[in-house]
């Protein structure tokens, strides 16, 4: 008889997992006032304190900038709205390069073809998964204006990359919505570069359903951001009309187009609670990190996750690398989730754990057709074997867990364990 639940064995969980849902009377409280209030949103796109928006905007900005150590904090809609912004802030123009990733998101390696500028994909590390250095260094061209780099898994990216980008007088912007509370000595991810961006996407590890934040210290950077997520070019003028020599914005700003990026108070209210239990819930998330992977280092097959030397982890997803060469990782993979169950309210997306991350941006439609407008003229070559690391770990190595993130206990992550253990002892059933 059969004993994985693959082959008709019972399973070790037949409970769904516990909702990730963290909201509770705080968020819903937070919510009805502003409701209560009839006034959602305080924003105008004109020179006026408005500008900056409501309290509640204010606020939430405040508290981004105190708890995480950036100077200048700046609510949006979205961190694709943030990484746009930022792209515009630096100035980027069709012709420009920008270095990104293969793996992540899109939007942090798409948002560049926004401007007309072309995305340039380097390779990432095989133990980290960010951005690696040295192939950076190797794709770095007279046209290059920019990196984006992204803290990817929780993971913050090689501090290396900022020396190769001062050497060659670049901007770095930062892709920080997995990695909230990780820290490079004594820095967090997202003022580590010079933008950095937050998501509140839901999953993540502070949810409104939808927002983001951009940081940075650079003044100037902070008031084109701002003026790229509200109308730029409706408040320039109105400053046109008054004494604009007081407000010592800079050069550049005059021909700026700007978009509505901008946050409700609705969403800022939430945020705020969120962010008051961040730090209960990133150490809830740690510890069903450390319990997991206590127990998968029995597992001779599995190697875990690294964290870079003089940093912290804060672990959006958990990440594990495959290193049987017999057992294919795919299939020892859907043995596991045949002995768990998905989590609550989230029920239709089956059990949380995955292979491979995502497929390689640049292996995705939008480069293999090569059609969009700023794509058709490049020499660029989009083609399978540009970032072989990405690519072997997409294919054969890589697998995520999002099992450990709140509201998991240790009991909930105990089954997690048995499961993967249990199918390991009994992987002659589906080798």
């Amino acid at each position: 008889m059969s004993i994985l639940a693959i082959n008709g064995g019972p399973k070790i969980r037949t409970e769904l997992f516990p909702s990730q849902n963290t909201f509770n009377n705080h968020e819903i409280a937070a919510a009805m006032n502003v409701i209560s209030s009839g006034r959602l949103s305080h924003y105008r796109a004109n020179w006026t304190s408005d500008f900056y928006g409501g309290p509640r905007i204010k606020q939430l900005e405040k508290d981004w900038s105190k708890k995480f150590g950036s100077k200048y904090s700046i609510a949006v809609n979205s961190a694709t709205s943030g990484l746009i912004a930022a792209c515009g802030a630096i100035g980027l123009q069709p012709g420009d390069e920008v270095i990104v990733t293969p793996w992540s998101m899109t939007c942090s390696a798409t948002v560049p073809l926004i401007f007309g500028a072309l995305p340039v994909f380097a390779d990432i590390e095989e133990d980290y998964f960010c951005l690696d250095p040295e192939d950076i260094k190797r794709k770095i061209t007279k046209k290059t204006k920019a990196i984006i780099v992204v803290s990817l898994f929780g993971q913050p990216y090689n501090q290396e990359i900022n020396d190769v980008a001062k050497e060659h007088g670049l901007y770095v912007i930062e892709d920080a919505a997995q990695a909230p509370g990780a820290m490079y000595k004594d820095k967090y991810t997202g003022t580590l570069a010079d933008i950095g961006v937050f998501s509140f996407n839901y999953g993540k590890h502070i949810n409104s359903g939808e927002g983001g934040m951009i940081t940075t210290d650079n003044i100037d950077l902070e008031i084109k951001c701002r003026l790229f997520m509200n109308h730029g070019e409706a408040v320039l003028n109105d400053i046109s009309e008054c004494d604009a020599s007081t407000l010592n914005w800079g050069t550049g700003i005059q021909n700026l187009v700007g978009f509505n990026f901008r946050m409700t108070e609705l969403t800022a209210a939430v945020v705020i609670e969120q962010l008051k239990k961040f730090d209960d819930l990133l150490e809830k998330r740690l510890k069903n990190v450390e319990y997991l992977d206590s127990d998968m280092l029995d597992i001779p097959s599995i190697k875990l996750g690294q964290t870079r030397l003089n940093c912290t982890h804060s672990y959006y997803v958990l990440p594990y690398i495959w290193i049987d060469t017999k057992l294919y990782r795919d299939k020892y993979i859907k043995a596991v989730k045949s002995e768990l169950m998905p989590r609550k309210d989230r029920d239709t997306e089956g059990v949380p754990i995955g292979c491979g991350y995502i497929k390689p941006i640049y292996l995705m439609p939008l480069f293999q057709t090569g059609k969009h407008w700023a794509l058709k003229n490049t020499s660029q070559k989009y083609k399978k074997g540009l970032c072989p690391v990405a690519e072997d770990l997409w294919e054969n190595k890589l697998f995520l867990t999002l099992l450990h993130a709140p509201n998991s206990t240790i009991e909930d992550i105990g089954d997690v364990s048995r499961a993967f253990i249990k199918v390991w002892e009994n992987k002659n059933e589906i080798l």
